[in-house]
């Protein structure tokens, strides 16, 4: 019984976003062309749509386009600055996602009427991150997102109190010549379980 459940695994993916999906990459080499004003506005369009916890919406976005300011953002990143500094090619725009400490209490998994916990914060924060990489994907920009070391992280941007800027996007168009990554996943049967299968009670 449990095998015949599978049986949606074998069926055909469809629809262009699934394309989308597959097509994003993270980018950490960029080349000098600028993002215009008009496809800039867009990807924030997209993240101002993106869902939060009781659409309490607790972002705010800082949008970095001098490249001395943008090496220090880089800076503060767990991660990829060394990528960049060893191409020699900086994001032409870098977009800081800000967390405002005034919608979420800061409680482990427990939520009140009014504010976020602490899971449901970041999860919030993480959804206009990805709207905007799949926004700029399919305006043919690419996009890398870093996590931000925040104890760096207040001496370049003025936060509020409370306030964090634990994930930077990295913008732009991929440099001719770029390394390629290895891109693959888990297959499909490895990671999908039926209530059988897991044990659902």
């Amino acid at each position: 019984m449990a095998k015949s459940i599978l049986d949606f695994l074998k069926g055909k993916p469809k629809g262009n976003f699934l394309e989308l999906l597959k097509s994003r990459k993270s980018t950490y080499e960029f080349s000098d062309r600028d993002v215009s004003n008009d496809d800039l506005r867009t990807i924030l369009e997209a993240a101002r749509w993106s869902p939060s916890f009781r659409n309490l919406q607790p972002w705010e976005f800082v949008v970095v386009k001098n490249k001395g300011k943008i090496t220090k953002f880089l800076q503060s990143a767990h991660y990829g600055f060394y990528d960049f500094g060893k191409h020699g090619s900086l994001p032409p725009v870098v977009i800081g996602l800000v967390l405002k400490k005034k919608y979420w209490s800061g409680e482990y998994g427990f939520p009140s009427t009014d504010k976020a916990g602490v899971f449901e914060a970041y999860m919030s924060l993480a959804m206009p991150a990805m709207n905007m990489m799949l926004s700029a994907q399919e305006l043919g920009i690419a996009s890398c997102m870093l996590n931000v070391r925040e104890s760096l992280s207040y001496k370049f941007v003025h936060l509020e109190d409370g306030d964090c800027m634990p994930i930077m996007l990295c913008l732009g168009y991929e440099k001719p010549g770029a390394k390629e990554r290895k891109r693959e996943r888990k297959p499909i049967e490895q990671i999908v379980h039926t209530e059988f299968s897991a044990g659902v009670k």
